[in-house]
């Protein structure tokens, strides 16, 4: 084997390497958001959110506060929360390593039935568990971070908001899950 051929071959095991590692994450993300262990998207007995006050965005370092809802927040199998400005930039935290261990709870702000997509209403929302809210995809959204991901505690309430938005759809965790997944390829 020429020393030319060789590192060609050693390149292309690196890539496979970092190919198959990068979706090793991706999929160990969404085992942390819906494993149907003790916790993890289904918020452990016990466990409630915490109101948001100065947390910085664990992603892009954004006060969490002063950007529109619907926000959310991880507790870590140490304890450790950690809060995101968007559910685009939660996405992106949980397909990250994090030197505090899993998930065990992920909670997401609900928007308000009424609440418009355009609107940035950065008041307190209701927190609840990941695996209990509706997402909406396909919905143009300026200024937040992240793809545009709204979530509503009520089925019916996510139609709606879908409905009056060309190429919105609403989706379970398990289908924001593949939404994520497909976006990453």
């Amino acid at each position: 084997m020429t020393a030319a051929c060789a590192a060609a071959s050693g390149r292309l095991a690196r890539s496979a390497a970092l190919l198959l590692g990068c979706a090793g994450i991706v999929l160990g993300t969404f085992a942390a958001l819906g494993c149907g262990e003790s916790g993890g998207a289904t918020g452990s007995p016990g466990s409630t959110a915490t109101a948001v006050e100065d947390q910085a965005c664990s992603v892009c370092g954004m006060l969490v506060r002063d950007q529109p809802a619907p926000r959310a927040q991880v507790v870590h199998h140490d304890g450790t929360k950690a809060f995101t400005c968007s559910l685009g930039d939660l996405l992106v935290h949980l397909s990250a390593p994090s030197p505090h261990g899993r998930a065990d709870d992920v909670w997401v702000e609900v928007m308000e039935p009424t609440e418009s997509p355009a609107e940035r209403a950065t008041h307190a929302h209701r927190w609840i568990a990941a695996s209990d809210a509706f997402y909406v995809v396909g919905v143009e959204r300026r200024g937040i971070m992240g793809p545009p991901v709204l979530a509503y505690a009520e089925h019916s309430h996510a139609e709606s908001v879908a409905g009056m938005h060309d190429g919105a759809r609403v989706i379970d965790l398990a289908g924001l899950e593949a939404w994520w997944a497909t976006r990453q390829r």
